[in-house]
């Protein structure tokens, strides 16, 4: 049997392999490779064994689900990976799904292997955040909407409530793509005429039930997280907005390099089945709209974008490719596109872990996943140990470096990130006069001033260490004092 028989005779077996093979190569690319997690799986996971609803920065989501896998794995740190390219896995199959009821399971298929070429889907995968939490929830958000309106079922509109509500919990900006589905609703005839029965309204129960605490969160604390987020933004100035939207096309450079190669571009490819307008429309609204919205946001306001704030937008991309250029998709392009994106899901991986490694080996600045956690965290808590008799309870100092000395301790301490109660409410001064507090910071960064209040009066001391054998490599050094717990 040829391939491109194979491909499309079983179009699930074949989004079956997809994902096990983005779960299997994704997964080995970094824990084969890193020594330590990369800043936003600590940062979650100093968020996540607290059990807060959300944080200074975002809803807390991501760093619940991987404090669950941490306890069920026995405090192992290794489950972030598999976790992360989870969240990638139950993306292709929401794609798939939706593309199958709109385009039929060829082209289905090629949108949902067409993702292998899109950046978000795979470098940035090992780092498990907040951005790759909102892909899978955007995509089943996106199924839900198609199949409530169209079947007019309870379930998916209960679904689309679910869905929808959890994807403020991953991240506010989950907003954009709430807003592009209320515009689509109000604009499809047949959807509008959803109001006049009870599955929107049951809808938008459960989401108003499940956002709530996200709700109560940004009242108590006078939206907090919004300030942080116009403060990383900054101002993005006049070409701002189309800088994150080129950004976004380049992201897609191998995609639309894979679609080229599989012959998709040419003569008669924008040949339009009228029967698929409506899909097209949702297909574009829903794929197009939550970047355009964004970018029209800052426009309008001058602020920032991050280009990595696009990451959870393009689920659709591949189908809405494939509904704008049918013409010239046949079972040989399908065939191709499956190739390719072997070739990528072999080529990329690999390439990851050879850059991890060789930077390793060459450059004079670590980066994050190559710190030796392990050794950092060992000697700190013996020095802690040894003059105070127990592990530190609280660990106290920028996210990233006492965040690797917490998640290596035993018991599980709390982070006083920044010695900041803003950041880290869960930790207050009086806790730390009851406590003690192991207190650290990199050496030759200015140390926050909580931090710097802490160590006042106290004794600093230095330790060293080295990341790499390389006699250029500049070691690591870790400025750290001690708050002696106060006597029973």
């Amino acid at each position: 049997m040829k391939l491109s028989e194979s491909v499309l005779s079983r179009p699930g077996r074949t989004v079956a392999l997809l994902c096990l093979a983005q779960a299997l190569v994704w997964t080995l690319a970094p824990a084969l490779t890193h020594s330590a997690p990369p800043l936003d799986v600590v940062e979650m996971l100093v968020w996540g064994r607290e059990g807060v609803v959300a944080t200074f920065k975002h809803p807390n989501l991501p760093g619940l689900l991987l404090e669950g896998v941490r306890r069920l794995a026995g405090g192992a740190l290794w489950p972030a990976y598999p976790l992360a390219q989870a969240c990638v896995v139950a993306s292709f199959l929401a794609v798939y799904l939706l593309g199958r009821d709109l385009l039929g399971p060829g082209r289905a298929l090629a949108g949902t292997l067409l993702l292998t070429g899109v950046f978000y889907y795979s470098w940035p995968t090992p780092e498990m955040n907040h951005n790759l939490v909102q892909m899978p929830l955007w995509a089943w958000t996106c199924l839900a909407l198609w199949r409530s309106v169209r079947d007019g079922r309870i379930v998916w509109w209960f679904l689309l409530g679910l869905f929808a509500g959890l994807s403020v919990w991953a991240k506010y900006s989950s907003g954009l793509l709430l807003a592009a589905a209320g515009i689509w609703m109000l604009a499809d005839a047949h959807a509008r005429a959803q109001f006049a029965r009870a599955g929107p309204w049951a809808a938008l129960a459960v989401f108003a039930l499940i956002v709530a605490p996200q709700a109560k969160f940004l009242v108590e604390t006078d939206l907090l997280p919004f300030d942080y987020a116009l403060a990383r933004a900054g101002s993005g100035g006049a070409g701002g907005p189309l800088s994150f939207l080129l950004t976004q096309i380049a992201d897609h450079a191998v995609f639309l390099l894979v679609a080229l190669a599989a012959g998709l571009f040419g003569r008669g490819a924008f040949r339009l089945p009228p029967e698929e307008a409506r899909a097209r429309r949702f297909l574009a609204v829903m794929g197009l709209m939550p970047a355009l919205l964004a970018a029209l946001m800052a426009a309008a306001t001058g602020m920032g974008l991050k280009d990595m704030w696009g990451m959870p937008m393009f689920n659709l991309s591949g189908l809405l490719l494939l509904a704008l250029l049918p013409g010239r998709f046949d079972g040989r392009g399908l065939a191709r596109i499956a190739a390719m994106a072997a070739g990528l899901l072999i080529l990329v991986p690999a390439a990851y872990a050879a850059s991890v490694v060789l930077r390793a080996e060459r450059s004079d600045k670590p980066s994050r996943v190559v710190w030796p956690q392990e050794e950092i965290a060992s000697r700190l808590l013996r020095a802690y140990e040894s003059e105070t008799g127990a592990m530190p309870w609280i660990v106290a100092g920028p996210v990233w470096e006492a965040g690797l000395v917490a998640l290596a301790a035993p018991g599980a301490p709390s982070v006083f990130i920044d010695a900041d109660e803003r950041k880290a409410p869960w930790v207050s001064r009086e806790g730390i006069a009851r406590e003690g507090a192991l207190v650290l910071w990199k050496t030759g960064s200015e140390p926050a001033p909580g931090l710097s209040a802490l160590a006042a009066g106290r004794r600093a001391r230095q330790e060293t260490f080295l990341w790499s054998g390389s006699d250029t490599a500049r070691p690591i050094r870790i400025t750290w004092t001690i708050v002696p717990p106060r006597p029973p």
